[in-house]
């Protein structure tokens, strides 16, 4: 595989900007808020190392050179204990963007930049390893995004379906087995004449999760028909036995999901439960403090959802918990510095809480139509609570419309005293 030689001059002036850009491109896709502090946190970095590198005398510190090796052919899907293998040694950011790299058609890498599975600068969370480059099969470069995460969240949840934005978008889902969960979808941005988008992403009941976006181009430009690969090979890519020696490199995640029976909601007149990080749990308490007038018509308790009917609309409420701690507090630090999107409300709190309210299309950035409305909390001691509002009977059908229940209406949901017990 042709590669160039000089890394640093490849990526040039500003690549930790651009690298940071790219993340909050990828994070549109899949609007979720620990990829936009991903980005953030990349963003700062960029900085800091912009300073570092003006005050620098001569002499100082180069960038390694990115050596990519030859790539082979695509393999076979996932074979037994695909994500479970015995301890690796760690890895470098660089052998990931080579091991990715070595999935797709042979081709030159360039302007390639990877996080180090289980290292916190820049990413602040070292259950996540990412990374980007360009890649050119001799038709054209294309940008391609990778994701690997040993995260706290179901299948259910982590691989999910973005309402269609054209007509030619789509997205094929599918649960496995064993409960993992493959979801290939192609979309497109109309604010991009010709841009066209897979993504891919494999996500295994132990938490991990595998994600890897590729564009018919740049983001914003496209310079090819369509991204390399096509859905079969981007879904063999995503669920290949290589990306095991990644899953290995990175921490293992203490909030993991952990199977459990479901639970029954509480009898009329009992007490809610206590908040733990059990998905049946958050359910529950979150049913318990919907609105009068409002009515629980569903629930999906193994991911923390409850579909409710107020007023003639139907939406479906979603929970996410991070738990108290350093991640938590950086994506609050992460929230206040942030420049807000166009609809995002922040509200602090006198005990130094930071409340947010944010409705957004598909894109953080995007307003018409609207497809997501959010409510969230973030605590000083990193805790934070999440109730986002799909409009929909589930996960796979939100639309366009004002939802059953309103941000503020989640506001009073996420700020209740019930999550703090």
């Amino acid at each position: 595989m042709p590669v160039e030689s000089d890394f640093e001059s490849n990526i040039g002036a500003g690549f930790e900007e651009r690298f940071a850009r790219e993340l909050r491109g990828a994070a549109t896709l899949a609007p979720d808020e620990r990829l936009f502090a991903l980005a953030a946190g990349a963003e700062r970095l960029g900085r800091r190392r912009r300073n570092r590198r003006r005050a620098a005398v001569a002499g100082g510190a180069v960038l390694a050179v990115l050596a990519v090796g030859s790539v082979g052919a695509f393999t076979g899907g996932p074979g037994p204990g695909l994500l479970g293998p015995a301890a690796e040694p760690p890895m470098t950011g660089d052998e990931v963007v080579r091991l990715v790299a070595g999935l797709l058609p042979p081709g030159a890498v360039t302007d390639a930049r990877g996080t180090t599975p289980g290292d916190t600068v820049g990413s602040n969370d070292p259950q996540l390893a990412m990374g980007l480059f360009n890649h050119d099969d001799g038709k054209g470069v294309s940008l391609i995004h990778y994701f690997v995460e040993r995260g706290a969240r179901t299948p259910g949840q982590a691989a999910v379906c973005n309402p269609p934005v054209v007509p030619e978008d789509s997205c094929d889902r599918s649960v496995r087995p064993d409960g993992s969960v493959l979801l290939i979808e192609k979309a497109s941005d109309p604010k991009f004449a010709g841009q066209r988008t897979l993504r891919g992403v494999y996500a295994t009941p132990d938490g991990t999760v595998i994600s890897l976006v590729e564009f018919n181009g740049s983001q914003a430009n496209p310079t090819r028909g369509l991204p390399p690969l096509d859905a079969a090979q981007l879904a063999a890519v995503v669920t290949a036995s290589e990306w095991g020696k990644v899953v290995a490199a990175i921490p293992a995640n203490p909030n993991a999901p952990k199977s459990s029976a479901p639970t029954a909601p509480p009898s009329p007149g009992t007490a809610s439960p206590v908040p733990g990080e059990s998905m049946p749990e958050l359910a529950a308490v979150l049913a318990g403090l919907l609105p009068a007038g409002a009515k629980e018509v569903g629930r999906d308790a193994e991911n923390g959802a409850v579909t409710v009917e107020y007023e003639g609309r139907t939406s479906r409420l979603t929970i996410h918990v991070e738990p108290a701690g350093p991640r938590g507090i950086s994506f609050k630090k992460g929230a206040e510095e942030d420049t807000p999107t166009p609809l995002e409300v922040r509200q602090s709190l006198p005990d130094g809480s930071l409340v947010v309210m944010n409705q957004f299309g598909n894109g953080k950035g995007s307003v018409d139509p609207l497809l997501h409305w959010v409510a969230r909390v973030y605590y000083p001691d990193g805790r934070n609570i999440l109730i986002s509002e799909g409009n929909g009977e589930d996960d796979h059908t939100y639309r366009p419309g004002q939802p059953a229940l309103s941000v503020e209406q989640l506001r009073a949901m996420v700020t209740a005293p019930d999550w703090r017990r």
